[in-house]
């Protein structure tokens, strides 16, 4: 693991899906980040209903 305080910004792209539990992620997110330091998530979650059935047909391909 890096030393507290080791990033002034983390990005954390299309990966909120798989965290075991979002709070560890955000703990040690928190604890590596400088204080003042940026955090930047992006993540695309689909809605229930025909979104997410479009994704699981296209996927079973």
């Amino acid at each position: 693991p890096f030393p507290e305080n080791s990033f002034d910004k983390l990005t954390a792209l299309e990966c909120a899906f798989h965290f075991d539990t979002r709070e560890d992620f955000f703990a040690e997110a928190f604890r590596v980040l400088q204080p003042g330091g940026r955090l930047a998530i992006a993540d695309c979650l689909p809605r229930v209903g025909r979104e997410i059935n479009f994704w699981l047909r296209v996927n079973s391909k």
